[in-house]
């Protein structure tokens, strides 16, 4: 517990001198030994139930700052694992092993290690932005063998197996004002040649004002208007200057064509905030350094190869079938006609925000803080842990 900074955690938060000078006291032999070494052991025990949880899930929360919809982690249970440890031959590495898994956890916890050991002023330094970002992982539920993660402020999808990243995808994510959310949840299909249905925000926001100056929009970029009813009508027959954004009736979709906004193919992920992955026209916007640039979903540059990497995966088992649906997705996209593509394995997803990571080397790395997000993460952290010293001043 004294090593806590070394896990990005803060050593007053288990009152480790606190439990040291009530160790101590046990080698006196007086009569009130007895009552020391059991207000000891409660200390040490509630300490190490500490440590553990922190361990796994940091000192926070995820609604502490309500930035992440990543279920928690149920099936850690501290008084179970400090059983086990103490069970083991081994018992700090055993307690340890209660941290994450994931390859971005253990590669970011390992830089940070071997910056403390190798530049101790840069580590003070950079304590609290690794804290911050030790914390969003520990949020993540447990990973699997598969799945893929997208760092926003690195702009990539990654396809991580193990390990090992197979595969990596340029992003464009949402802009600041327009954020896309951190979320874990699964890829359970995606779809071939969609139709877009705009967004009711897209829609008033951004169409309103274009219809207004001309009723021709829609049918220029191949959207249809339809009514509350479902029934297709004529903008140019609206008046819109009498339409406001708060009344909108119409819905507004894009069928699929070369120009639809979503492109060639949607992966879809149940989530809160009715975010996706998808294909875009607009495929210049990948070679732009700073990209974060949608209206929240996130942009894939190949998307195509993502779709194919996943019918391979979830049919492994038969290969005949998958080449048979990879030819099918091909179809769809050529012949522009849609076709759904549901995973009898939904693969894990995970959108992080990690503005510190160790992912492509040994060293740490810096990204952009594009939604100005570590400030709060930062100063919570700083407030439960300006908690727990106040508790062992007590």
């Amino acid at each position: 517990m004294r090593r806590a900074a070394e896990f990005g955690l803060q050593p007053t938060s288990f009152r480790a001198p606190l439990i040291q000078a009530s160790l101590d006291s046990l080698r006196a032999g007086d009569a009130a030994a007895l009552s020391r070494r059991a207000a000891t052991e409660i200390r040490l025990t509630a300490a190490l139930l500490e440590f553990a949880s922190q361990l796994r899930r940091g000192p926070l929360v995820p609604e502490t700052l309500a930035l992440t919809s990543c279920a928690p982690d149920s099936a850690f249970d501290p008084v179970m694992w400090l059983h086990a440890a103490r069970r083991s031959k081994d018992f700090a590495q055993a307690l340890l092993a209660a941290q994450p898994q994931s390859r971005s956890y253990v590669r970011l916890l390992w830089a940070w290690q071997r910056l403390l050991r190798a530049d101790t002023a840069t580590a003070r330094r950079s304590a609290w932005l690794v804290a911050a970002n030790l914390q969003r992982l520990r949020w993540e539920p447990a990973a699997d063998s598969l799945y893929l993660a997208v760092n926003i402020p690195a702009y990539e999808l990654q396809v991580v197996r193990g390990a090992a990243i197979t595969r990596t995808f340029r992003v464009v994510v949402g802009g600041p004002a327009t954020p896309t959310p951190e979320l874990c949840s699964r890829v359970r299909f995606f779809q071939t040649s969609p139709e877009w249905k705009v967004p009711r925000s897209i829609a008033t926001r951004e169409m309103l004002p274009q219809l207004r100056r001309n009723p021709g929009y829609l049918a220029a970029n191949n959207y249809v208007l339809y009514d509350r009813h479902g029934r297709v009508s004529n903008p140019r027959s609206i008046d819109w200057k009498g339409v406001s954004a708060e009344a909108f009736p119409y819905v507004i979709r894009q069928a699929a064509t070369n120009d639809n906004a979503l492109g060639n193919v949607v992966f879809r992920f149940p989530n809160a905030h009715d975010i996706f992955l998808h294909d875009t026209p607009a495929r210049k916007l990948f070679t732009k350094p700073m990209r974060a640039l949608s209206h929240g979903c996130i942009r894939v540059e190949r998307p195509l190869q993502l779709a194919v990497f996943l019918l391979r995966h979830d049919l492994a088992d038969k290969p005949e079938r998958a080449q048979r649906n990879v030819e099918r997705m091909w179809d769809s996209v050529y012949g522009g006609y849609s076709k759904y593509f549901p995973l009898r394995y939904p693969v894990p997803i995970y959108i992080r925000y990690l503005t510190c990571h160790a992912d492509d080397g040994p060293d740490l790395r810096r990204l952009p803080d594009v939604y100005h997000r570590d400030a709060a993460l930062i100063a919570a952290l700083q407030s439960a842990t300006a908690g727990s010293e106040r508790v062992a001043v007590d």
